[in-house]
Parts: C-alpha cells; structure tokens; sequence
C-alpha cells in the first residue's frame, strides 16, 4: 500500500495577517488543503480503505488454517459451512472448505500427492474415484489407511458394511462412507391410480414386465407410442449396474480381478435389451435435465429409477408434480428377494501429507457421525446416512407433501441395509465402457436376428471384453505385485 504524505506551508497572506487567517479558516470550515475538497475527501477514503484492506490481507495471512477440506459438491459446502463453527469453537482451530472440481480433485490432487505439492488435509471423492488412487502397491496410496480405526473405534459395525467397499482396495479403507444411496423407483402416482394398477402387488421383476406391457399405449392413434413404463436409457450402463448389482453380480470381485463375463451379467444384459428395443419393449430413454422433466410431466413415462439423492433432484426440477409422485422398492428378480440397489457414493478421505492426521479424523467424525446435523441434512437432501443409529430420527418419518404424503425416509432407512456392495477397481470405468459395448452390440443383434441366439453373442462379447480388460490389468506391474498376481 502506498501512502501520500502532503506538506502544507502558510501563504505570505496568512503569515502577515493572523486574524485574517482565522477568519478563513471559520468561513472554510475546513483546512485548505490545495487540490480542493473533493480530492481531500477522496484521498481521505483511498486511505482508509487501504488501510483496512491491508489489515485483512496481513489477518488472513496470520490466521493460516489448522484444516483444509476439499469438496466437489455445493449443497454439501451449505451444509458443512453451517455446522462447522461449532467445531471450530470447540477444538480452537479453524477450518478451511475448499470448492473444487471433482476433475481437478482426480487429477490434479493425484499428481500433487505424488510430486509433494501442498494438499488439503481431507477430501471428499466421489464412486469409484479410490480406484484412481490406488493403482500402484498400497503403501504408495495418498489417503491414511482408516481400516484399523474404523474397528478400533467401533465405527465399522455401526455403519452399512456394503459402503465400505466403495472406499477400498485390497481389503483396507481409505474413506468413511457419507452416504448409501438406496435405488428405488419413482413413479407417476396419480396415472398409475387412474390406470387401476397397484403397486404393492408389484413384487417381482417379472410383475412389473407384465404390467409394463399393459401400459404402453399408442394414445393418439398416429401409430406411435405415447406412454411406456420405465425410464431405460440407451447407453444403458447406469440401469445395468444397478440391475447387476441388484442380483448380487459385479464388475470386479472383492481383491481386484474382473468378475463381469457371467451367466448372470449375460442374463442381465438380455433383460434389459429385451425391454429397450423391439415390440415388446417397454422402455423409454426420457434423457436427463428439461427433457427428463417434460417427459416426466407429460406423463411419457410412469416409472424412473430413483436413489435417495434423485428424490430431492426430482423436487427441484419438477415443482408442479408435488403430491403426484411416489416412491416404492425396486422389484425383486425372485420372490422374497433383494428390493434396492445402490446408484453413486461420496466418502471423505485424509490425505498422508497432512500435518494434523488426527484433528482431521475428529472433523471427519464431527461432519459424518453427528446424528442431529444428519438429521438436519437428510431433511435437507433426502440422503440416507450409512450411520445405522441415524435411522431412528423422526425427521425420517415425516410425511412428504411433494411425493403425496409418503415418509420416503422410512422407505429408504429400510431398504438401506439391502444395499448391496460396490467392488472398485482402478479399472472400473475402462470395465464399464466395455460392458456398454457389449450391450451397444446386443441391441444391434437383437433388432436384426430377434431373440434366436442373442444370450450365446452376449456371452461371447462378454468373454472377450473381460479378456480385453484382464490383459490391461496384466500390463500393470505394481499392482500384479502389490498383489501377489492374484490378479
């Protein structure tokens, strides 16, 4: 900051005659300063408010962060900024949010952890992220090993044990789990009504094919269909994931090794084709944004797969629909059996570099394991905590007038600890990429030769893909070792 000192000297006038210069000065009211009065006052105003920005500027750098956090996600920054004074309060630090990109939290976090650069202490990543991080042997990962204070501190047997597996590799954790993301479908409660279709009588898979074919309907008489049954989208992988996982199938198994070219990933996949293509489908791709709202209002579609976090998202985008919309479980692929799936994930990991390991686990705990800020966040998101004591909270049972007076916190507490396990590898996105193909193909298959021989080509595509994806794998030496080439 520059400061402008201004050296007044009398006049000769004023010199020779006091009583003049008194005189002045009372007609003036103010001293003479030579530039007028107008450039006094703003000099006046330059130097206070550089003063005070100067000021600010040496607090802030004084008061360095004891905790640096960074977050991708801009609702979850509301909601820690609110809770987070209470933490600082009580352990006499300060905390840093930091509100990235989650493509600069992968790469650029990645190659700052490798070279030493300065990191924050805490990250929040998102599904499948670990896996990036954990190419090479496990004492090169970046993140602290939480897997021994996890069951030290009891935290484990608390939580959904299937959210761990998005957070590990090689049987250890890097994360604590934020959420669990139970699947289920959202649906127009108020055609399904007019149509006389009872959802509770929708148990199994095979149920809601049959009712979906009663439903699609050509309802102008133009010769195309007006309304279909479930939201499918072409690229498919999302809905297969969730379907595969639903089943019990993986992409990967619980040490690393490609688990996708299966009996029941084929029949899966043969499923879902059946039902996106052909006559007899009864699927729709309704798209994501304004084309997923304009389908959802026009009543194009009845049913949309729906984790926790979309049930807030469907409320934000789609206001005119309250009290319209409900919620129900997944249909099972047998009787009696599994009623969700999970769709998505976000954990928070402290980084080695780190200087304060352990006031950072105390944040973590602070921010995750805090029942009446997860309460207030559920109401807030609708996101199920993996914290198991959280369930019992009354927000959970609160009706909402949005989904027609339903407690959805209800439903989903209970379908959460079906959720089934995620099985991550560095290798994840190129297996999933793969399995799209493979599914890309059976469509095209299925609309030249119907259904005659479709599940021996998905079978064979999936052996050679998974082959493709075991021979990348092979080529990476660190890992083959850090495993002992179980692998």
């Amino acid at each position: 900051m520059k400061l402008f000192i201004f050296a007044w000297h009398p006049t000769p006038r004023m010199q020779g005659n006091t009583s003049a210069v008194k005189a002045d000065n009372q007609k003036n009211n103010t001293m003479n300063y030579p530039y007028g009065k107008a450039a006094f006052f703003i000099l006046l105003m330059a130097l206070v408010t550089g003063t005070a920005h100067f000021a600010v500027s040496f607090r802030r750098q004084v008061e360095k962060p004891d905790l640096v956090m960074a977050i991708f996600a801009p609702n979850h920054e509301e909601a820690y900024r609110a809770v987070l004074g209470e933490f600082e309060e009580q352990h006499g630090v300060k905390v840093q949010l930091q509100l990235v990109s989650q493509r600069a939290l992968q790469s650029r976090l990645q190659s700052a952890l490798l070279t030493g650069a300065d990191v924050p202490d805490l990250v929040e990543l998102l599904e499948g992220t670990i896996g990036f991080f954990a190419r090479g042997p496990l004492e090169d990962v970046g993140f602290v090993d939480l897997t021994d204070r996890l069951h030290a501190e009891g935290i484990y047997d608390r939580m959904v044990p299937s959210r761990f597996s998005l957070w590990s590799s090689r049987g250890r954790i890097f994360a604590l789990p934020n959420d669990v993301h139970p699947v289920t479908l959202a649906y127009r409660r108020d055609l399904i009504e007019e149509l006389g279709i009872d959802v509770d009588q929708i148990e199994t898979w095979d149920d809601f094919v049959a009712m979906g074919r009663s439903v699609v309907q050509d309802l102008t008489g133009d010769g195309n269909f007006d309304r279909y049954a479930l939201d499918t989208p072409l690229g498919g992988i999302a809905v297969i994931r969730i379907l595969l996982l639903q089943r019990g199938g993986q992409l990967f198994d619980e040490q690393g090794g490609v688990a996708f070219d299966t009996e029941l990933t084929a029949d899966t996949i043969a499923w879902y084709v059946r039902q996106t293509t052909g006559p007899d489908r009864i699927g729709y791709d309704a798209g994501w944004g304004q084309s997923l709202a304009k389908a959802m209002n026009d009543g194009l579609v009845l049913f949309y797969f729906c984790p926790d976090w979309r049930t807030k998202q469907f409320e934000m985008d789609v206001p005119n629909l309250k009290g319209k919309l409900g919620l129900m479980p997944l249909p099972a692929w047998e009787p009696g059996g599994r009623r969700t799936s999970t769709w998505g994930g976000t954990g928070l990991a402290i980084t080695k570099a780190s200087e304060r390991q352990e006031l950072a686990w105390e944040l973590a705990k602070f921010l995750y394991l805090n029942e009446e800020e997860l309460s207030a966040r559920f109401r807030a998101t609708n996101i199920i905590s993996p914290l198991k004591d959280s369930w019992s909270a009354p927000v959970l049972d609160e009706e909402r007038a949005f989904y027609g007076g339903q407690a959805i916190g209800r439903l989903l507490a209970d379908l959460a600890p079906q959720t089934p396990p995620t099985y991550i590898s560095p290798y994840s996105n190129l297996a999933q990429n793969k399995l799209a193909e493979v599914y890309l193909g059976a469509v095209a298959y299925y609309n030249r030769h119907g259904e005659a021989g479709l599940k021996e080509h998905i079978r064979k595509e999936l052996t050679a893909q998974a082959d493709y994806v075991r021979r990348v794998i092979d080529r990476n030496v660190f890992l083959q070792t850090d495993e002992g080439g179980a692998q």
